[in-house]
């Protein structure tokens, strides 16, 4: 298979050519040149496969229905994976909470290729977690137990890649030690912490800020908290949600002044709401009713973010068009470097000659066009159009 654009977004910035794809591989760039047998895209850029470590749903599929039957289970993953795709996201951590949930993307991860995005790993966010920030609500958090920890390890059987975790609640230490050994990545997340608590939870080894800003203790000028540490700390790569809704798009051009692009990984938190047309929506998540604004937010009725309807596709266009970040720039946040913190790098995030063809063909405003996960075509607007799980706004 061969493809052909004016604008293909290579690590040296775009260029014109054909992009040769044998089976899985990119296996060669011919700069400047055209071929009457390659796939002809013109103008439409080609841009490598976005990599979103952070994302709970999409579509109307929803991974985090623990209460389902298990075939109801699998069915779901598999299509928020075709989800993804018809979105610019080509490789992900299907983000859970619970071992029954990390079970089914478990099995599904291990069958192998699928008519959509690929599953490099397994993030779980929780289940200890303890709420702050703007219109938090506290509710507490489950038991502190390493049975839960054991459980959750063996229900991914290999596949958790990433846990997060508020690191100051009791009994933590021994969780996170234990995720550590068994080479399971760990974040600080929805955590209460001043400034000088989250840098000691950062020394014992937790690497990652989730959602950097959002469910923190914000910065002050007595105390820069929770945000402040993971912003000024070198050793914690940092999470980031772009749509200029969950951070403002001022608060984005800052972080990106503080802290090196190189740290960051944007992600989209998103939810099964994600597509979905603007409305309320009754005992969607938990029991709660949520709403989609013409805006974007996901919000309960008391007005507490719960996620995003954004992908990370459309979080690019926002930086570039309203922060000013070139896209090559956000292009790394989005595709190389989260391939670089969970060890990718030497097969995915960048278009290059002997990496896995993971390609996204977009169009000036930012929708994908076409999607290639390890050369497959995995979505093709032209002939599927938008993809979205109607029966998840009825049940």
């Amino acid at each position: 298979m061969k493809l052909h654009s004016n604008r293909i977004y290579t690590p040296e910035g775009p260029k014109a050519g054909v992009l040769t794809v044998e089976g899985s591989k990119i296996t060669a760039f011919a700069e400047n040149t055209t071929d009457p047998e390659a796939i002809e895209y013109g103008d439409q850029r080609i841009i490598p496969g976005i990599f979103d470590t952070h994302n709970h749903g999409t579509c109307g599929y929803d991974i985090m229905n623990k209460n389902a039957p298990h075939e109801k289970q699998i069915a779901s993953v598999k299509g928020y994976l075709k989800g993804l795709a018809s979105q610019g996201t080509v490789n992900i951590f299907p983000t859970v909470c619970d071992p029954d949930s990390i079970r089914a993307v478990a099995e599904v991860a291990k069958e192998g290729d699928q008519d959509g995005a690929t599953i490099l790993g397994i993030h779980s966010e929780g289940p200890w977690l303890n709420r702050t920030g703007e219109k938090g609500i506290r509710t507490g958090w489950p038991e502190v137990s390493m049975e839960t920890a054991h459980a959750m390890v063996e229900a991914g059987g290999g596949w958790l890649r990433l846990v997060a975790l508020a690191p100051e609640i009791p009994g933590m230490d021994p969780i996170i030690e234990y995720f550590l050994s068994q080479g399971i990545t760990v974040a600080a997340a929805h955590s209460d912490n001043n400034y000088k608590q989250a840098m000691a939870a950062y020394a014992k080894g937790i690497s990652v800020a989730t959602h950097t800003g959002n469910v923190m203790t914000d910065m002050h000028h007595r105390d820069i908290g929770g945000l402040g540490a993971a912003l000024t700390n070198e050793n914690v790569t940092c999470e980031v949600i772009c749509d200029g809704l969950h951070i403002c798009n001022e608060m984005l051009g800052i972080y990106f002044k503080v802290k090196s692009t190189d740290k960051f990984m944007m992600v989209s938190d998103c939810t099964a709401l994600s597509g979905a047309p603007v409305g309320k929506y009754e005992g969607i998540f938990e029991g709660m009713a949520l709403n989609v604004t013409p805006e974007g937010f996901v919000l309960t009725d008391t007005g507490r973010l719960c996620g995003s309807s954004q992908p990370v596709l459309f979080d690019i266009g926002n930086l570039v068009n309203n922060v000013g970040i070139p896209l090559e720039i956000c292009l790394k946040m989005a595709c190389l470097n989260p391939c670089i913190k969970y060890g990718f790098a030497d097969r995915k995030g960048t278009i290059e000659v002997g990496k896995d063809a993971d390609l996204v063909v977009i169009s000036d405003d930012y929708q994908a066009q076409v999607t290639y996960a390890e050369g497959r075509k995995v979505y093709d607007r032209s002939t599927e159009g938008k993809i979205f799980n109607a029966d998840y706004l009825n049940r």
